[in-house]
């Protein structure tokens, strides 16, 4: 889903709301090959949010994604998210939830059944150059329901 919101004079904010599914490595590269189509359809003059569940753990090698992921991040790296690193380097995006640091509980909002370790898998990213408009990324935990999202 795209919104685009129109801001004072020129300029517009771009939010993209994604959800990267957990199909086939087929499937997802249909995911990133259409995300792609959407972000570069997007001026470069606009300010652009890309949020949503991207199914991916992005690890915390910052140093070999530098300018795409902050010192703050959580666990290991799986095969969605270098999918989605690698589109934040293609397209010169920022993970602001690896920018802050703060505690783990308020960067995650997922915990496998199976699992006793919370899981960073929804994020907010923006133009790298937009990055420093970014106040504060947290995760506000609240609902009571057996969801995962």
């Amino acid at each position: 889903m795209v919104l685009k919101l129109p801001l004072l004079g020129k300029k517009c904010t771009t939010i993209i709301s994604a959800y990267t599914p957990t199909n086939s490595d087929e499937v997802k590269n249909q995911f990133y090959d259409d995300l792609h189509s959407v972000i570069i359809a997007v001026p470069k003059s606009n300010w652009l949010i890309l949020l949503g569940n991207f199914n991916a753990r992005i690890g915390s090698d910052f140093q070999a994604w530098d300018g795409i992921i902050g010192k703050h991040r959580i666990g290991t790296c799986n095969s969605n998210g270098l999918l989605l690193l690698r589109a934040c380097a293609e397209h010169d995006l920022l993970v602001t939830n690896t920018v802050f640091c703060l505690p783990n509980q308020k960067k995650t909002l997922w915990m496998p059944l199976r699992s006793k370790y919370w899981h960073l898998i929804n994020y907010i990213i923006v133009r790298r150059r937009d990055w420093c408009d970014v106040y504060v990324i947290k995760a506000m935990c609240g609902a009571e329901c057996c969801a995962d999202h």
